[in-house]
């Protein structure tokens, strides 16, 4: 659900006539360019978000945070690293059903600040530039009762269609702004970023190169996670080191 929930508010964002009217704004053009966009990048781990309470018999707060916020928050921070909106830890990969899981792409496996045990990355592709804007809305007035009526039938819909056990990667197909990000990314394209990615996780880094360096422009527009790698293997000449285990120590998920 959480995969499904950040692709359609991904979505929603580029296709707000609200916010696409501010990139035409002459004022955020020249600070930020013409291209500026408003954009969400997040990053999906599964795990307790409290360890424990502390305090006082008195007083007790539930503010100690468990190691996996921590963890969440560098699974965001990678977003940068491998230029993509949506990274996916293998925790959240594991308990999706098997459609669902398919519709992730492997691009990593790594240590980060807060575990000491190596993870999957995973992203959901999507390109929200293939996205159009919807026509603006006329004016509306909402009331607190017409807003309490649309949380609660938004509420009652949410229950319906969980107790009729839909499932998610039906509602994750048949949504079109989701099936519009999707279309640039084809089998061929999948396949052989799968292959130069094997080979990378082998240590076989030359011929992971010349894979990596097809998926890079295959699309029309940068792979962001092909760069990172071929970036990352390009540190050391694309030759793996000794010791390399298939596994990118990404710590604190800088861009250094």
């Amino acid at each position: 659900m959480s995969i499904l929930a950040f692709t359609r508010i991904l979505g929603a964002i580029h296709r707000t006539p609200v916010l696409a009217a501010y990139r035409g704004h002459p004022g955020l053009q020249q600070r930020l360019g013409k291209n500026c966009r408003v954009n969400l990048s997040s990053g999906l781990h599964y795990g307790w978000a409290i360890e424990g309470a502390v305090g006082s018999e008195f007083k007790i707060d539930a503010s100690y945070l468990s190691p996996n916020v921590s963890i969440a928050e560098t699974v965001e921070r990678a977003t940068q690293i491998y230029g993509v909106s949506l990274l996916v830890a293998e925790s959240v990969v594991s308990i999706c059903s098997a459609p669902m899981a398919a519709k992730c792409r492997l691009i990593d496996r790594v240590i980060i600040t807060g575990s000491v045990v190596p993870m999957d990355l995973y992203v959901i592709d999507l390109d929200y530039m293939s996205l159009t804007v919807e026509p603006p809305l006329g004016p509306q007035r909402w009331t607190t009762k017409d807003r309490f009526k649309v949380r609660q039938f938004l509420e009652n819909e949410k229950d319906q269609k969980l107790a009729d056990g839909v499932k998610m990667v039906n509602l994750f197909n048949e949504n079109a702004d989701i099936a519009s990000m999707r279309f640039r990314y084809t089998l061929e394209f999948i396949h052989v970023f799968n292959m130069g990615y094997q080979n990378y996780s082998q240590g076989e880094w030359q011929v992971a190169q010349r894979m990596l360096a097809r998926t890079r422009d295959m699309l029309g527009v940068e792979d962001g996670p092909s760069i990172a790698l071929l970036k990352f293997m390009e540190r050391t000449g694309f030759e793996a080191p000794d010791n390399w285990m298939g596994i990118r120590d990404l710590g604190h998920a800088s861009l250094s």
